[in-house]
């Protein structure tokens, strides 16, 4: 059995964050608060940052709390985020997984390297 290098295992990662694309964006809104983050607020961070980018899109990544549920599960349950719970709200934060997947994209972005589904 062959060992995975650092970039396999990057590659894997955001191969899954960009299959759903609500990961990606909720990604980068957390980075983009540099501040912990209550899951609700999240909706709203992730779709400010998406309407800031995409002015003329009207409809939204983040349109319902199914949508935020099965997103922010998928990014803690890959260790892309941090969750601590305080009192009864849990407050979102970006590991240092997450960071290092933002900044492996943003490499990738700058070589022209598209990622492979």
């Amino acid at each position: 059995m062959a060992l995975m290098t650092r970039e396999a295992i990057l590659e894997e990662l955001l191969k899954a964050t960009i299959a759903n694309e609500n990961m990606m964006w909720m990604l980068a809104a957390l980075k983009m608060a540099d501040r912990p983050v209550q899951k609700e607020q999240l909706r709203d961070v992730t779709n400010e940052l998406y309407k800031k980018i995409h002015p003329e899109v009207e409809e939204l990544p983040i349109r319902s709390r199914h949508l935020l549920d099965e997103a922010a599960a998928m990014l803690e349950g890959a260790a892309l985020v941090h969750v601590a719970e305080v009192a009864k709200s849990k407050r979102y934060t970006l590991s240092l997984l997450g960071q290092e997947v933002l900044n492996y994209r943003h490499e990738r972005n700058l070589k022209g390297k598209e990622v492979k589904q």
